[in-house]
């Protein structure tokens, strides 16, 4: 991940726009299509997002400027904001029971919070001190969290502890697939982000494997001109509604969730 990422709206919109496939990629690629259009704060840098309880759950990164935010659907008003402390990046956020954890980007720890009220409970460590691995994107199965690093390969943590248990490199026909960032659970598949990317890689948890990939390179010509990389995915399971958005993107937009066998 690099210092611009919070800017990169600034930069002309083909830099988001021409990202290839892992070369020899073979996985299918499903158009996505549009069901509704919501509005969105183009102020949030968009890191984590999911939905719970009738509300999107959002982090937004940038040092000094990071926040965790409780947004109505329907308008995208902030119902409640939680600051983050200024020398942390805001990264994934994913609920567990009462609580919600938010990773943070180079700085090793984390941070537990009440869904209710978005109040800090206590910090967590997401490595071990020796390394220099980095938060990215964070979602829960239902047992335990998985954890992307920006890197082509997933960590598994214990639900409780948020120790290392495992690893997962994700490949598309054995090609390494990079710069996984955001994620959320679609029933069996975990879609994720790519950085720099419109397009989602949905991978099966089993072996890694990239299914399709999920194109939302249409979504742009309902943007605006200034909005920024394709992040964040939330998924609403009891009614089987996908929502996507990006960094300082002007909308939230419910797709079609994709049929896949």
């Amino acid at each position: 991940m690099h210092p611009f990422r919070s800017v990169l709206f600034l930069l002309p919109l083909l830099a988001v726009l021409a990202w290839p496939a892992p070369a020899g990629a073979q996985a299918p690629v499903i158009r996505c299509k549009v069901i509704s259009a919501h509005p969105h704060d183009p102020g949030t840098s968009t890191q984590g997002l999911f939905f719970h309880n009738g509300v999107f759950y959002e982090s937004s990164g940038g040092y000094g400027r990071s926040f965790l935010a409780m947004v109505e659907p329907a308008t995208g008003r902030h119902l409640k904001t939680e600051p983050v402390a200024p020398e942390l990046f805001a990264e994934g956020i994913a609920p567990r029971g009462d609580t919600l954890r938010m990773l943070t980007w180079k700085s090793g720890i984390g941070q537990v919070y009440t869904l209710e009220e978005l109040r800090p409970v206590h910090p967590f460590a997401y490595r071990a001190t020796a390394s220099a691995t980095q938060g990215w994107g964070l979602a829960y199965d239902g047992e335990r969290f998985v954890m992307s690093t920006g890197g082509s390969r997933l960590e598994w943590h214990d639900a409780k502890t948020f120790a290392k248990t495992g690893e997962l490199p994700v490949t598309d026909e054995g090609c390494p697939v990079p710069m996984l960032n955001e994620l959320e659970f679609v029933g069996k598949w975990l879609y994720a982000n790519i950085w720099k990317a419109d397009r989602v890689a949905i991978i099966d948890m089993g072996d890694g494997t990239v299914r399709a990939w999920l194109d939302l390179l249409p979504l742009r010509e309902r943007l605006g001109r200034a909005c920024g990389v394709a992040n964040g995915i939330a998924y609403d399971a009891a009614r089987n509604r996908l929502y996507v958005t990006g960094k300082h993107w002007d909308q939230l937009f419910e797709i079609e969730v994709p049929k896949l066998r």
